[in-house]
Protein backbone atom coordinates (compact mmCIF):
# COMPACT_ATOMS: atom_id res chain seq x y z
CA UNK A 1 0.00 0.00 0.00
CA UNK A 2 2.85 2.38 0.86
CA UNK A 3 4.49 1.64 -2.49
CA UNK A 4 1.23 2.36 -4.35
CA UNK A 5 0.86 5.69 -2.55
CA UNK A 6 4.41 6.67 -3.51
CA UNK A 7 3.66 5.87 -7.15
CA UNK A 8 0.56 8.08 -7.24
CA UNK A 9 0.34 11.84 -7.63
CA UNK A 10 0.70 13.90 -4.48
CA UNK A 11 0.79 17.51 -3.37
CA UNK A 12 4.28 18.69 -2.39
CA UNK A 13 3.66 22.38 -1.67
CA UNK A 14 0.89 24.98 -1.58
CA UNK A 15 2.20 28.47 -2.29
CA UNK A 16 0.32 31.80 -2.66
CA UNK A 17 0.16 31.53 -6.46
CA UNK A 18 1.25 27.96 -7.18
CA UNK A 19 0.51 24.34 -6.36
CA UNK A 20 3.48 21.98 -6.67
CA UNK A 21 2.68 18.34 -7.42
CA UNK A 22 4.61 15.16 -7.95
CA UNK A 23 3.14 13.46 -11.04
CA UNK A 24 4.13 9.89 -11.93
CA UNK A 25 6.14 9.85 -15.15
CA UNK A 26 6.56 13.65 -15.11
CA UNK A 27 8.26 14.33 -11.82
CA UNK A 28 7.81 17.57 -9.89
CA UNK A 29 5.60 20.14 -11.65
CA UNK A 30 4.24 23.52 -10.57
CA UNK A 31 0.82 24.83 -11.59
CA UNK A 32 0.37 28.59 -11.47
CA UNK A 33 -2.95 30.19 -10.47
CA UNK A 34 -4.11 33.73 -9.81
CA UNK A 35 -4.46 32.83 -6.12
CA UNK A 36 -4.05 29.70 -4.00
CA UNK A 37 -5.66 29.29 -0.56
CA UNK A 38 -4.68 26.72 2.03
CA UNK A 39 -7.01 25.15 4.58
CA UNK A 40 -6.65 28.09 6.96
CA UNK A 41 -8.25 30.63 4.62
CA UNK A 42 -11.43 32.32 5.82
CA UNK A 43 -14.54 32.43 3.66
CA UNK A 44 -14.24 36.21 3.34
CA UNK A 45 -10.71 35.83 1.96
CA UNK A 46 -11.85 33.33 -0.65
CA UNK A 47 -14.69 35.62 -1.74
CA UNK A 48 -12.41 38.65 -2.04
CA UNK A 49 -9.67 36.69 -3.79
CA UNK A 50 -11.63 34.82 -6.45
CA UNK A 51 -15.38 35.45 -6.37
CA UNK A 52 -15.71 39.21 -6.08
CA UNK A 53 -14.28 39.80 -9.56
CA UNK A 54 -17.15 38.05 -11.40
CA UNK A 55 -19.69 39.77 -9.11
CA UNK A 56 -18.29 43.22 -9.91
CA UNK A 57 -18.19 42.29 -13.61
CA UNK A 58 -21.91 41.47 -13.49
CA UNK A 59 -22.62 44.76 -11.72
CA UNK A 60 -20.69 46.48 -14.54
CA UNK A 61 -23.00 44.95 -17.14
CA UNK A 62 -21.02 41.85 -18.15
CA UNK A 63 -22.23 38.28 -17.99
CA UNK A 64 -20.12 36.46 -15.41
CA UNK A 65 -19.67 33.00 -13.93
CA UNK A 66 -18.04 31.53 -10.85
CA UNK A 67 -17.63 27.78 -11.15
CA UNK A 68 -16.39 25.42 -8.42
CA UNK A 69 -14.81 22.10 -9.45
CA UNK A 70 -13.11 19.31 -7.52
CA UNK A 71 -13.20 15.91 -5.91
CA UNK A 72 -16.16 14.98 -3.72
CA UNK A 73 -15.57 16.07 -0.14
CA UNK A 74 -12.88 18.62 -1.07
CA UNK A 75 -14.85 21.74 -0.10
CA UNK A 76 -16.81 22.88 -3.17
CA UNK A 77 -20.20 23.23 -1.48
CA UNK A 78 -18.51 24.68 1.61
CA UNK A 79 -16.97 27.36 -0.61
CA UNK A 80 -20.15 28.18 -2.54
CA UNK A 81 -22.83 27.86 0.14
CA UNK A 82 -20.98 27.44 3.42
CA UNK A 83 -20.97 24.62 6.01
CA UNK A 84 -24.16 22.90 7.28
CA UNK A 85 -26.15 25.20 9.56
CA UNK A 86 -24.71 28.43 8.18
CA UNK A 87 -27.99 29.40 6.48
CA UNK A 88 -29.81 29.25 9.83
CA UNK A 89 -27.13 31.52 11.29
CA UNK A 90 -27.45 33.83 8.28
CA UNK A 91 -31.22 34.06 8.73
CA UNK A 92 -30.67 35.41 12.24
CA UNK A 93 -28.03 37.91 11.10
CA UNK A 94 -29.70 39.02 7.85
CA UNK A 95 -31.98 41.58 9.51
CA UNK A 96 -28.97 43.72 10.36
CA UNK A 97 -27.34 43.19 6.96
CA UNK A 98 -24.62 41.00 8.43
CA UNK A 99 -23.41 37.52 7.57
CA UNK A 100 -21.82 34.81 9.74
CA UNK A 101 -18.10 34.15 9.09
CA UNK A 102 -18.89 30.82 7.44
CA UNK A 103 -21.19 32.26 4.77
CA UNK A 104 -20.25 31.06 1.29
CA UNK A 105 -19.68 33.07 -1.85
CA UNK A 106 -23.32 32.85 -2.98
CA UNK A 107 -24.60 34.79 0.03
CA UNK A 108 -21.69 37.22 -0.10
CA UNK A 109 -22.43 37.87 -3.77
CA UNK A 110 -26.10 38.51 -2.93
CA UNK A 111 -25.08 41.01 -0.26
CA UNK A 112 -22.90 42.90 -2.75
CA UNK A 113 -25.63 42.94 -5.40
CA UNK A 114 -28.22 44.10 -2.85
CA UNK A 115 -25.91 46.93 -1.81
CA UNK A 116 -26.01 48.11 -5.44
CA UNK A 117 -29.81 47.83 -5.37
CA UNK A 118 -29.89 49.94 -2.20
CA UNK A 119 -27.63 52.61 -3.70
CA UNK A 120 -29.94 52.80 -6.71
CA UNK A 121 -32.85 53.62 -4.41
CA UNK A 122 -31.16 56.61 -2.80
CA UNK A 123 -32.52 60.07 -3.64
CA UNK A 124 -30.85 61.45 -6.75
CA UNK A 125 -29.47 58.08 -7.90
CA UNK A 126 -29.20 58.09 -11.69
CA UNK A 127 -29.51 54.32 -12.12
CA UNK A 128 -32.12 51.95 -10.71
CA UNK A 129 -30.83 48.43 -10.07
CA UNK A 130 -33.09 45.38 -9.83
CA UNK A 131 -32.06 41.79 -9.18
CA UNK A 132 -33.72 38.40 -9.31
CA UNK A 133 -32.51 34.81 -8.93
CA UNK A 134 -33.16 31.34 -10.27
CA UNK A 135 -31.94 28.36 -8.27
CA UNK A 136 -31.74 25.06 -10.15
CA UNK A 137 -30.26 21.59 -9.80
CA UNK A 138 -29.18 19.27 -12.61
CA UNK A 139 -29.58 15.70 -11.35
CA UNK A 140 -29.11 12.72 -13.66
CA UNK A 141 -30.01 14.85 -16.68
CA UNK A 142 -33.14 16.27 -15.01
CA UNK A 143 -33.35 20.00 -14.30
CA UNK A 144 -35.27 20.97 -11.14
CA UNK A 145 -36.19 24.37 -9.75
CA UNK A 146 -34.92 24.37 -6.17
CA UNK A 147 -37.33 27.16 -5.21
CA UNK A 148 -40.42 25.04 -6.00
CA UNK A 149 -39.25 21.46 -6.49
CA UNK A 150 -40.80 21.46 -9.96
CA UNK A 151 -39.13 20.21 -13.11
CA UNK A 152 -37.67 22.83 -15.44
CA UNK A 153 -36.53 22.60 -19.05
CA UNK A 154 -33.32 23.74 -20.71
CA UNK A 155 -34.25 25.75 -23.80
CA UNK A 156 -32.22 27.37 -26.55
CA UNK A 157 -32.85 31.11 -26.40
CA UNK A 158 -30.75 31.80 -29.51
CA UNK A 159 -27.33 33.31 -29.87
CA UNK A 160 -25.69 30.39 -28.08
CA UNK A 161 -27.64 31.11 -24.89
CA UNK A 162 -29.64 28.49 -22.98
CA UNK A 163 -32.26 29.33 -20.34
CA UNK A 164 -34.08 27.40 -17.61
CA UNK A 165 -37.75 27.51 -18.61
CA UNK A 166 -40.17 26.73 -15.80
CA UNK A 167 -37.73 27.70 -13.04
CA UNK A 168 -39.12 30.35 -10.70
CA UNK A 169 -37.49 33.77 -10.91
CA UNK A 170 -37.43 35.19 -7.38
CA UNK A 171 -36.95 38.95 -6.88
CA UNK A 172 -33.96 39.74 -4.67
CA UNK A 173 -35.04 42.63 -2.47
CA UNK A 174 -33.35 41.81 0.83
CA UNK A 175 -30.62 39.65 2.29
CA UNK A 176 -33.26 37.80 4.29
CA UNK A 177 -35.05 36.94 1.04
CA UNK A 178 -31.84 35.56 -0.46
CA UNK A 179 -31.24 33.42 2.64
CA UNK A 180 -34.83 32.13 2.49
CA UNK A 181 -34.39 31.13 -1.16
CA UNK A 182 -31.19 29.19 -0.40
CA UNK A 183 -32.90 27.53 2.57
CA UNK A 184 -35.80 26.38 0.38
CA UNK A 185 -33.28 24.95 -2.05
CA UNK A 186 -31.72 22.77 0.65
CA UNK A 187 -35.01 20.90 1.05
CA UNK A 188 -34.92 19.77 -2.59
CA UNK A 189 -31.22 19.04 -3.11
CA UNK A 190 -29.92 15.51 -3.63
CA UNK A 191 -27.32 14.33 -1.12
CA UNK A 192 -25.89 10.93 -0.23
CA UNK A 193 -23.33 9.55 2.20
CA UNK A 194 -20.24 7.94 0.64
CA UNK A 195 -16.98 6.58 2.01
CA UNK A 196 -15.31 9.87 1.01
CA UNK A 197 -17.99 12.36 2.07
CA UNK A 198 -20.84 11.85 4.55
CA UNK A 199 -22.90 14.55 2.76
CA UNK A 200 -21.96 14.32 -0.90
CA UNK A 201 -23.82 16.52 -3.41
CA UNK A 202 -25.24 14.23 -6.09
CA UNK A 203 -26.14 16.98 -8.55
CA UNK A 204 -24.79 20.12 -10.17
CA UNK A 205 -26.27 23.27 -8.62
CA UNK A 206 -26.61 26.66 -10.31
CA UNK A 207 -27.58 29.91 -8.58
CA UNK A 208 -28.32 32.44 -11.33
CA UNK A 209 -28.60 36.13 -10.46
CA UNK A 210 -30.02 38.45 -13.13
CA UNK A 211 -29.20 42.16 -12.74
CA UNK A 212 -31.14 44.85 -14.61
CA UNK A 213 -29.91 48.44 -14.53
CA UNK A 214 -32.04 51.29 -15.85
CA UNK A 215 -30.94 54.89 -16.30
CA UNK A 216 -33.84 56.96 -14.99
CA UNK A 217 -33.40 59.98 -17.28
CA UNK A 218 -32.10 58.37 -20.48
CA UNK A 219 -34.29 55.29 -20.38
CA UNK A 220 -31.21 53.11 -20.57
CA UNK A 221 -31.34 49.43 -19.85
CA UNK A 222 -28.48 47.02 -19.19
CA UNK A 223 -29.04 43.37 -18.31
CA UNK A 224 -26.38 40.95 -17.07
CA UNK A 225 -26.29 37.48 -15.54
CA UNK A 226 -24.13 36.00 -12.81
CA UNK A 227 -23.93 32.19 -12.66
CA UNK A 228 -22.63 30.68 -9.41
CA UNK A 229 -22.07 26.97 -10.02
CA UNK A 230 -21.41 24.20 -7.51
CA UNK A 231 -20.49 21.15 -9.59
CA UNK A 232 -21.13 17.70 -8.17
CA UNK A 233 -17.87 16.11 -7.02
CA UNK A 234 -15.91 13.86 -9.34
CA UNK A 235 -15.12 10.58 -7.60
CA UNK A 236 -13.45 7.22 -8.05
CA UNK A 237 -16.16 4.66 -7.42
CA UNK A 238 -13.71 2.16 -5.92
CA UNK A 239 -12.77 4.77 -3.30
CA UNK A 240 -16.23 6.18 -2.58
CA UNK A 241 -17.53 2.57 -2.31
CA UNK A 242 -20.98 3.49 -3.59
CA UNK A 243 -23.45 0.92 -4.84
CA UNK A 244 -26.92 0.83 -6.36
CA UNK A 245 -28.49 4.26 -6.92
CA UNK A 246 -25.44 6.10 -5.54
CA UNK A 247 -23.23 4.24 -8.03
CA UNK A 248 -25.52 5.22 -10.91
CA UNK A 249 -25.38 8.82 -9.68
CA UNK A 250 -21.57 8.72 -9.59
CA UNK A 251 -21.42 7.38 -13.16
CA UNK A 252 -23.73 10.17 -14.35
CA UNK A 253 -21.72 12.84 -12.51
CA UNK A 254 -18.40 11.59 -13.87
CA UNK A 255 -19.85 11.38 -17.39
CA UNK A 256 -21.03 15.00 -17.44
CA UNK A 257 -17.72 16.19 -15.98
CA UNK A 258 -15.85 14.24 -18.66
CA UNK A 259 -17.83 16.09 -21.33
CA UNK A 260 -16.96 19.38 -19.62
CA UNK A 261 -13.30 18.37 -19.81
CA UNK A 262 -13.63 17.57 -23.52
CA UNK A 263 -15.25 20.97 -24.12
CA UNK A 264 -12.30 22.72 -22.48
CA UNK A 265 -9.76 20.68 -24.47
CA UNK A 266 -11.64 21.38 -27.74
CA UNK A 267 -11.61 25.11 -27.04
CA UNK A 268 -7.88 25.07 -26.28
CA UNK A 269 -7.17 23.19 -29.51
CA UNK A 270 -9.36 25.66 -31.45
CA UNK A 271 -11.33 22.76 -32.93
CA UNK A 272 -14.26 23.60 -35.22
CA UNK A 273 -16.56 21.31 -33.20
CA UNK A 274 -16.97 21.78 -29.46
CA UNK A 275 -19.11 19.01 -27.86
CA UNK A 276 -21.48 21.25 -25.89
CA UNK A 277 -24.51 19.18 -26.92
CA UNK A 278 -23.20 15.95 -25.40
CA UNK A 279 -24.40 16.98 -21.93
CA UNK A 280 -27.01 19.28 -20.42
CA UNK A 281 -24.33 20.54 -18.06
CA UNK A 282 -22.18 21.86 -20.90
CA UNK A 283 -25.21 23.42 -22.58
CA UNK A 284 -26.05 25.18 -19.33
CA UNK A 285 -22.46 26.44 -19.07
CA UNK A 286 -21.99 27.14 -22.79
CA UNK A 287 -21.66 30.89 -22.35
CA UNK A 288 -19.15 30.49 -19.51
CA UNK A 289 -16.66 28.58 -21.69
CA UNK A 290 -15.69 30.13 -24.98
CA UNK A 291 -18.55 32.64 -24.87
CA UNK A 292 -18.81 36.23 -23.72
CA UNK A 293 -18.76 35.63 -19.96
CA UNK A 294 -16.21 36.80 -17.41
CA UNK A 295 -15.55 33.39 -15.83
CA UNK A 296 -13.56 32.38 -12.76
CA UNK A 297 -12.96 28.73 -11.85
CA UNK A 298 -12.32 27.69 -8.25
CA UNK A 299 -10.59 24.31 -7.93
CA UNK A 300 -10.76 22.49 -4.60
CA UNK A 301 -8.51 19.60 -3.61
CA UNK A 302 -7.29 17.49 -0.72
CA UNK A 303 -3.71 17.57 0.57
CA UNK A 304 -3.86 13.92 1.65
CA UNK A 305 -1.58 11.57 -0.32
CA UNK A 306 -4.39 9.04 -0.69
CA UNK A 307 -6.33 11.61 -2.76
CA UNK A 308 -3.31 12.80 -4.75
CA UNK A 309 -4.53 11.46 -8.09
CA UNK A 310 -7.91 13.21 -7.76
CA UNK A 311 -6.27 16.46 -6.65
CA UNK A 312 -3.82 16.25 -9.54
CA UNK A 313 -6.72 15.78 -11.96
CA UNK A 314 -8.57 18.79 -10.52
CA UNK A 315 -5.46 21.00 -10.62
CA UNK A 316 -4.76 20.08 -14.25
CA UNK A 317 -8.39 20.87 -15.13
CA UNK A 318 -8.07 24.28 -13.48
CA UNK A 319 -4.83 24.98 -15.34
CA UNK A 320 -6.52 24.15 -18.67
CA UNK A 321 -9.49 26.39 -17.83
CA UNK A 322 -7.10 29.26 -17.16
CA UNK A 323 -5.95 29.05 -20.78
CA UNK A 324 -9.47 29.32 -22.27
CA UNK A 325 -10.01 32.84 -23.60
CA UNK A 326 -13.52 34.27 -23.44
CA UNK A 327 -14.46 37.48 -25.19
CA UNK A 328 -16.09 39.65 -22.58
CA UNK A 329 -16.44 43.29 -23.59
CA UNK A 330 -16.83 46.19 -21.19
CA UNK A 331 -20.26 47.75 -20.91
CA UNK A 332 -19.17 51.34 -21.34
CA UNK A 333 -22.29 52.66 -23.01
CA UNK A 334 -25.02 54.32 -20.96
CA UNK A 335 -28.10 53.72 -23.11
CA UNK A 336 -29.72 50.95 -25.10
CA UNK A 337 -29.52 53.06 -28.25
CA UNK A 338 -25.77 53.65 -27.82
CA UNK A 339 -25.18 49.98 -27.07
CA UNK A 340 -27.07 48.92 -30.18
CA UNK A 341 -25.22 51.44 -32.34
CA UNK A 342 -21.83 50.24 -31.08
CA UNK A 343 -22.65 46.58 -31.67
CA UNK A 344 -24.16 47.32 -35.10
CA UNK A 345 -21.01 49.15 -36.16
CA UNK A 346 -18.84 46.23 -35.05
CA UNK A 347 -21.14 43.83 -36.94
CA UNK A 348 -20.80 45.86 -40.14
CA UNK A 349 -16.99 45.86 -39.91
CA UNK A 350 -16.89 42.13 -39.18
CA UNK A 351 -19.32 41.30 -42.02
CA UNK A 352 -17.33 43.44 -44.47
CA UNK A 353 -14.03 41.76 -43.53
CA UNK A 354 -15.63 38.32 -43.85
CA UNK A 355 -17.12 39.12 -47.27
CA UNK A 356 -13.74 40.37 -48.46
CA UNK A 357 -11.97 37.15 -47.52
CA UNK A 358 -14.72 34.95 -48.97
CA UNK A 359 -14.69 36.93 -52.23
CA UNK A 360 -10.98 36.11 -52.60
CA UNK A 361 -11.62 32.43 -52.04
CA UNK A 362 -10.11 32.43 -48.55
CA UNK A 363 -13.20 31.37 -46.61
CA UNK A 364 -11.39 28.26 -45.37
CA UNK A 365 -8.69 30.15 -43.47
CA UNK A 366 -8.59 30.31 -39.63
CA UNK A 367 -9.05 34.08 -39.90
CA UNK A 368 -12.49 33.50 -41.44
CA UNK A 369 -13.43 31.10 -38.68
CA UNK A 370 -12.49 33.70 -36.08
CA UNK A 371 -14.50 36.38 -37.89
CA UNK A 372 -17.55 34.10 -37.99
CA UNK A 373 -17.19 33.44 -34.26
CA UNK A 374 -16.86 37.18 -33.62
CA UNK A 375 -20.01 37.79 -35.67
CA UNK A 376 -21.89 35.15 -33.67
CA UNK A 377 -20.87 36.73 -30.37
CA UNK A 378 -21.83 40.21 -31.58
CA UNK A 379 -25.24 38.92 -32.68
CA UNK A 380 -25.66 37.34 -29.27
CA UNK A 381 -24.95 40.66 -27.62
CA UNK A 382 -27.26 42.47 -30.06
CA UNK A 383 -30.16 40.17 -29.15
CA UNK A 384 -29.69 41.11 -25.50
CA UNK A 385 -30.79 44.64 -26.39
CA UNK A 386 -34.40 44.09 -27.52
CA UNK A 387 -35.53 47.62 -26.73
CA UNK A 388 -33.28 48.96 -29.48
CA UNK A 389 -34.21 46.39 -32.11
CA UNK A 390 -35.91 48.94 -34.36
CA UNK A 391 -33.14 51.54 -34.22
CA UNK A 392 -31.12 50.25 -37.16
CA UNK A 393 -30.85 47.54 -39.75
CA UNK A 394 -27.70 45.43 -39.83
CA UNK A 395 -26.37 43.34 -42.69
CA UNK A 396 -25.13 40.32 -40.75
CA UNK A 397 -24.99 37.90 -43.62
Amino acid sequence: AARRRREGARVLAVQPAQVVLYLPGQGVKGFAFARVFDGRAEQGEVYAGCARGPVLAALNGLNACLLCYGQTGSGKTHTVFGPPGVLDQAALAAGGGGLPPGAGVALRACREVLEAVRRGEEPGAAVRVEASAQYVELYQGRLTCLATGREAQLRDAGGGRFVCRGAAETPLASLGGAVALLQRGETWKHYAATAMNHRSSRAHTVFLVTITQTHRRLGAMLRSELHIVDLAGCEQIKKSKVAGQARREAVGINSSLMVLGRVVRALLADRPHVPYYESKLTLLLKGAFGGSSRTAVVVTGSLADEHGDETGHAVRFGARCARVTNRAGAAEVTSVAAAAAAVDQALRRTAAALRGLEARGKGHLPACRKLRERRRLLLERRKALPAAAALSTVDDR
